[in-house]
């Protein structure tokens, strides 16, 4: 169906646009700057989307 190429960059762009949507329902920038739950919270989803990234990496290499 899709080359391994363009799965890589669909379940990338994917990725992006979890966190692209979960920042933008965090509020502005500066409310985020304000509140230490919101950065410890973006902080928490960026390691998450960071380890989804390499356990979707390593399904990549195995196909």
């Amino acid at each position: 169906m899709f080359g391994k190429p363009i799965i890589l960059v669909i379940i990338l762009i994917l990725l992006l646009a979890f966190y692209l949507v979960i920042r933008m329902g965090a509020g502005k920038k500066k409310d985020i700057e304000d509140s230490k739950n919101l950065t410890r919270y973006l902080f928490g989803v960026r390691i998450l989307i960071i380890i989804l990234a390499v356990v979707g990496l390593i399904l990549w290499f195995l196909l």
